[in-house]
């Protein structure tokens, strides 16, 4: 990628829109970016790496801080880049989320972020993407970096690769993780390390089962052993389940001869059952057919009432149609009645109607001549009405007229004093761009004084904390120190103990020491000086109780110094954190002490409220100003309003004039063609409406006359119609009514009724029809029943003794108590059998599974332990990957950094193992090839540390990018550092960077030191000012 040119506007320090065209540096391949501090160098890095990712180049920077605080509130916020990439010109423009003044009305609005992608073809541009995620992603696919490659590769931030050499081993991990993208490496090996632990659990669960599988082995009499292994429980258990079989076996075959005998015994009681059951029913049979005679006259009278009943019930159909007929004869005669004196009514209205219409229907001529009479009047009131309401159209008209020219004077009077009112708010809002810078300013100024006092706060909250952890810990040391001396003078009781012991065996020794006899210790056969006897020596339970002693004794003292050393090493901690909060705060608080630290506090609130009083002041000219952009645009709405309403009156005056020429036309013509002037309107009005009453009254007289003649025409006809279909109707049901009074009188005669009381005495209701026949029925079953039931009981049991069933009973009881007994014992046995035989199928198949699972295990556990780390090298996969990368970049780095130091520095991957279970692999040392020694990076000095960050941050660029698909970079920017070298030193670091020209790479290089200014003849001037800071090539 190489830049060809960059355009900001209203982004960080620069105000205006600044264009940079680094096409214009033709074979300068290399240029310095020089400037005051503040004015702007970075922000170039921050814009390219804005443009591209949408986020600032430094760790510390973000895009919430890119707008620039110069710009005026309407201003936009965007940066334009354009660069070349594999022989294609891109262009990308981007803006961040911004806070702007509203174009109008009063506040503010938040613009969000947007991003557009082009390729540039010759004069044309074609938009490739124009979302921000697609953007991005476009972006990575097409430069093979991401971010964090991009920013390590091209753009060098002041302190960023120090952090490579500085920072400790886990840090230096955790940066080249985030370049090479190896999470892949640690996520497989928690894989692992996961699969491992399930795998243990499984093997666990599997343990378990086995477990609860012996537990349920029914080993009856025999002893369960604890101590056996899961495959001798299974070899014992086969043996076990055998004898149960053979056992079994023996069972079933006594249960087979208890269910044979029993089986006899139930077939001898139930034949003596039913024997004995046939005796008792023959029995209860006799008194039975005793009862159904007794009972035999009743029937008899009942079945002779049934007899007469269902003659009456065939009588009884005949005589219900007589009386329905009957009834129903008599009521037809009574409507015939009623109609024929409605027929004889309406023949009197039709003749008196009749008469009222042939009168009426003479008067036609005196009804047309009122209509007549009506017409005329009514078209001379219309005519006089025309001519009034014209009349009264042009009056009105004139009056509007009028009313509408006042109007269009007064509107546009207030047209001018509108427009006049608008210049004067005008001139209210003239400053309103220094209120606004102004207010931001101090709002920044109370932001930096409000973090300072949260800062001078925490220092008094961490010097509280400090000054009781002293307290604490004086507290602790004076506890301490008694501990001490108890342990000291258990020690010291304990080993004068011991030494009377040993002083008391040596005088027993010397005790037996004969001179001329050998020492049985040192051999010697003169002795000078044997040991005296000893005042006191301990006994053996004294002994032990001083050994008790002194061991609590050292445990409390072991504890209480541990303690002591966790309370001094906190305070050391909580000093540090004090110390470096002091030091920030030094210019504020003099001592550090409470007084002080309450002066800053005091000191900064004072600040803080003159500030805020400044701001109260710049808000209230901002509301003021605010309120004069709203009045502005209520009063620009308002002229616009009266526009429309002047342009709309005047179309209206002259409206209205064309149409009073266009009524008074009309009324000329009018008073030309009638005359009106005679007439009274009063008169004419009465003769219209007394024409028209006396024309409505005679028509609506006709009109009721025709409809009631007609009304009692049609009532007539239809009751002649009515009585004529009720004298036939009549007629029918009374030839009906003898035909069914003839039919029930032959067959009351024929079933030989004597009178109708006996009849009517002989009907029953068909229930209790029903239930007489019903009892007939059953008496006469039942006895045919009874008796054939008994014949034949009579002749089975003819002969037969009656047996004893209690005692057959007795003996079948005994014989199924002794089977359920049997069967009891045998599925006891079966139960058990099957148990077992599930448990040994069970315990094989876990065993089998479990044993599989623990081979994987071994596998996996294994390859788990050596991917964390767990190994001899204490080298996890992943940093054995991370230190493959560190190779590479330590072989590029070399390349410059041996040519930067005069051949005397070599930066290595450190080779020793780390101690107390941390991770080896990445520790950095370097060979000072003048003495040949290896040594931390950490003990470079300040210029060779820079000289090692420059060289490794090279070497860097060059292994990502090819690792990044051979990407070629041909841009790359170094923010500051320089001025820590010595002239040799800078000479050497210029070649190196020289050297970085080959293919044609652009370099730009922050820096203040005056002798690079002398060596690069093109350098991009920024200058600051208080309108913001600008930007241009400068050439030597």
């Amino acid at each position: 990628m190489r830049a060809l040119a960059l355009t900001m506007n209203a982004f960080g320090p620069y105000r205006l829109k600044q264009t940079i065209d680094f096409t214009i540096l033709g074979e300068e391949s290399i240029f310095l970016i020089t400037g005051p501090t503040g004015a702007g160098k970075t922000t170039i890095f921050d814009a390219m790496c804005f443009a591209l990712y949408g986020r600032a180049s430094g760790s510390d920077r973000d895009q919430d801080t890119m707008r620039s605080h110069f710009a005026d509130p309407g201003e936009t916020t965007y940066v334009d880049f354009q660069f070349e990439l594999r022989g294609k010109p891109y262009r990308i423009v981007r803006m961040p989320k911004q806070v702007r003044k509203k174009e109008r009305g009063e506040g503010w609005k938040e613009d969000p972020a947007r991003a557009e992608l082009y390729l540039i073809q010759g004069d044309e541009e074609k938009l490739i993407a124009s979302k921000i995620k697609e953007v991005n992603d476009y972006i990575e696919e097409i430069m093979s970096l991401d971010y964090e490659q991009f920013r390590k590769m091209i753009m060098i931030p002041q302190g960023e690769f120090r952090k490579l050499i500085s920072e400790n081993s886990k840090e230096r991990e955790e940066i080249l993780q985030r370049i090479f993208k190896t999470h892949f490496y640690s996520e497989l090996t928690e894989h692992l390390k996961q699969q491992s632990k399930t795998l243990e659990k499984e093997i666990n669960e599997f343990q378990w089962k086995i477990d609860q599988a012996v537990g349920r082995i029914n080993w009856g009499m025999e002893v369960e052993s604890i101590d056996e292994e899961p495959d001798q429980v299974v070899e014992r258990l086969k043996k076990r389940i055998l004898e149960q079989k053979n056992l079994l076996n023996e069972e079933n075959e006594h249960l087979r001869e208890l269910n044979e005998k029993n089986e006899k015994i139930q077939e001898v009681y139930h034949a003596a059952k039913n024997m004995h059951e046939q005796f008792q029913e023959r029995d209860e049979l006799k008194k039975e057919a005793v009862r159904l005679q007794e009972k035999e006259k009743d029937i008899s009278v009942i079945e002779e009432e049934m007899k007469w009943a269902k003659k009456a019930a065939d009588i009884r159909p005949y005589e219900k149609q007589w009386q329905e007929r009957k009834q129903e004869f008599e009521r037809l005669k009574v409507s015939q009645q009623k109609k024929e004196e409605r027929r004889k009514e309406k023949e009197s209205e039709f003749h008196n109607v009749q008469e009222k219409y042939l009168q009426e229907e003479k008067r036609d001529s005196e009804r047309k001549k009122l209509e007549e009479q009506w017409t005329k009047k009514l078209e001379e009131q219309q005519k006089l009405q025309e001519f009034t309401s014209l009349q009264q159209q042009f009056e009105k008209l004139n009056g509007d007229l009028q009313e509408k020219e006042c109007n269009l004077a007064h509107l546009k009077n207030h047209y001018q004093e509108l427009t006049n009112e608008k210049e004067k708010w005008k001139h209210e809002i003239k400053d309103e761009r220094h209120v606004t810078n102004d207010l931001m300013e101090h709002k920044t100024q109370l932001d930096q004084l409000n973090q300072t006092l949260d800062k001078v706060k925490t220092l008094s909250q961490e010097w509280l904390t400090l000054q009781d952890m002293r307290n604490t810990y004086q507290r602790f040391m004076k506890k301490f120190r008694t501990i001490e001396n108890h342990y000291q003078e258990s020690k010291k009781k304990y080993e004068s103990a011991l030494e009377e012991i040993r002083s008391h065996h040596a005088y027993t020794l010397s005790v037996q020491l004969e001179e001329g006899s050998p020492c049985p210790v040192c051999g010697s056969s003169h002795h000078p000086e044997p040991a005296g006897k000893p005042g006191h020596v301990a006994g053996q339970k004294e002994l032990e109780q001083l050994k008790q002693a002194f061991e609590q004794a050292d445990t409390d003292y072991q504890k209480a110094r541990n303690e002591a050393v966790d309370v001094k090493t906190k305070g050391e901690t909580q000093r540090r954190v004090t110390d470096s909060l002091y030091k920030e705060l030094a210019s504020l608080v003099e001592e550090l002490d409470e007084k002080s630290i309450d002066q800053a506090i005091h000191t900064l609130r004072e600040q803080s409220s003159a500030v805020e009083k400044k701001m109260t002041e710049l808000r209230n000219k901002a509301q003021h100003i605010d309120t004069a952009y709203k009045k502005l645009d209520e009063i620009e709405k308002e002229i616009n309003e009266y526009n429309q309403k002047i342009e709309t009156s005047q179309k209206s005056v002259y409206e209205k004039q064309q149409k009073l020429i266009e009524l008074k036309t009309k009324l000329n013509t009018f008073k030309e063609n009638h005359s009106f002037e005679t007439i009274d309107e009063g008169q004419l009005n009465k003769e219209v409406n007394v024409a028209e009453r006396n024309y409505k009254e005679a028509m609506k007289n006709w009109e009721t006359i025709q409809k009631t003649f007609m009304q009692a025409r049609d009532d007539l006809q239809q009751a002649k119609v009515s009585e004529e279909e009720s004298q036939s109707y009549l007629k029918q049901t009374e030839a009906a009514l003898k035909q069914r009074e003839k039919e029930f009188k032959q067959t009351f005669d024929q079933y030989g009724f004597s009178s109708m009381e006996t009849y009517k005495e002989a009907l029953l209701s068909s229930e209790s029809m029903n239930e007489k026949q019903t009892m007939i029925d059953q008496y006469k079953q039942k006895v045919a029943v009874v008796n054939e039931r008994l014949q034949l009981l009579e002749s089975k049991l003819k002969d037969q003794p009656k047996p004893d069933l209690e005692d057959i009973l007795k003996k079948w009881e005994e014989t199924k108590g002794n089977l359920h007994t049997q069967q009891q014992i045998v599925n006891d046995m079966n139960v058990a059998v099957k148990q077992n035989e599930e448990v040994r199928i069970t315990m094989q198949e876990l065993l089998r599974e479990q044993g599989d699972l623990a081979k994987q295990y071994y596998d996996i556990a294994e390859l788990a332990n050596l991917a964390r780390g767990d190994n001899h090298l204490r080298l996890s996969l992943e940093r054995y990957v991370l230190a493959a990368f560190l190779d590479e970049i330590l072989v590029q780095a070399n390349l410059r950094f041996d040519q930067m130091s005069d051949h005397r520095y070599q930066l290595i991957r450190s080779g020793e193992v780390a101690k107390r279970g941390a991770q080896s692999g990445l520790d950095l040392e370097v060979l000072d090839h003048h003495t040949g020694q290896q040594r931390s990076v950490r003990t470079l000095s300040g210029g060779e540390g820079f000289k090692a960050s420059l060289s490794l941050a090279l070497g860097m660029a060059d292994v990502v990018q090819a690792h990044a698909g051979g990407v070629q970079l041909d841009t790359l920017f170094i923010d500051e550092g320089f001025g820590t070298l010595d002239e040799i030193s800078l000479e050497q670091a210029i070649d190196c960077l020289r050297g970085l020209q080959d293919g044609n790479r652009m370099l730009g290089i922050i820096s203040h030191v005056s002798q690079l200014k002398e060596e690069i003849p093109a350098k991009l001037q920024i200058q600051a000012g208080p309108q913001g800071s600008s930007v241009q090539f400068v050439f030597q």
